[in-house]
């Protein structure tokens, strides 16, 4: 089997539409991607979220050795929602979807190639699936 996989954009484009642009997408995973709005009294919260968090709640194998709340990198301004395919969350503000896989689709929110040694291993497990 093919396995396919997102980066970043690349997992959003896997959704049915997104508020960037205000677009459709694939449409293999049947939610959308909504932009971060936070109110302008929380100045902790900016948008873009960029830097290190953490994922957790890891569901696939895409995940093997790799720990809970271990931390990644990302660079955004808009989320996936939460949904039954979500194999990894993350917190910034709400809980949103940071990894989904469906069927042979795997998409990830974070930068891998940024994400050290913790990304060089979700690179080599998306390899091996």
């Amino acid at each position: 089997m093919l396995f396919r996989s997102g980066i970043c954009v690349g997992m959003q484009l896997l959704f049915t539409s997104s508020e960037e642009g205000d677009t459709s997408c694939l449409g293999i995973i049947p939610y959308k991607v909504k932009k971060f709005s936070f109110e302008q009294s929380d100045t902790s919260l900016k948008v873009p979220q960029i830097g290190w968090n953490d994922i957790y709640g890891l569901k696939s194998d895409l995940f093997r050795d790799i720990s809970e709340h271990s931390y990644v990198y990302y660079v955004h301004s808009y989320y996936a929602e939460m949904n039954p395919y979500c194999i990894a969350t993350s917190a910034y503000g709400l809980e949103y979807c940071g990894a989904v896989q469906k069927d042979n689709f795997y998409g990830v929110q974070f930068h891998t190639e940024k994400s050290a040694d913790v990304g060089a291993k979700i690179l080599s497990n998306f390899l091996s699936l």
